[in-house]
């Protein structure tokens, strides 16, 4: 366990082995907590973003077959085997 003093300021450093393993980098920002005794420093860039449903436009591109053909061959497996 590393142990860091608190400056005059409210100021830490972070150990250079914890911020290299937790991919802290100069300027990053971290987002303070404190709760039941405990102060938690989570990376911004960690917390969940909402993205757009653009971001994931093409992600299966090729992934049942590269031509129409392809596609509505698999598609008429997949729907084959569909109980009824």
């Amino acid at each position: 366990m590393s142990q860091v003093r608190v400056r005059l300021k409210h100021q830490i450093t972070i150990p250079t082995r914890i911020a290299e393993a937790a991919h802290i980098k100069p300027n990053d920002m971290l987002e303070v907590t404190y709760a039941n005794g405990i102060v938690t420093l989570v990376p911004v860039n960690r917390k969940v973003r909402k993205e757009s449903a653009m971001a994931y436009a093409g992600i299966a591109r090729g992934l049942w077959g590269q031509t129409t053909a392809e596609i509505e061959a698999d598609l008429n497996v997949s729907r084959d085997s569909w109980e009824r």
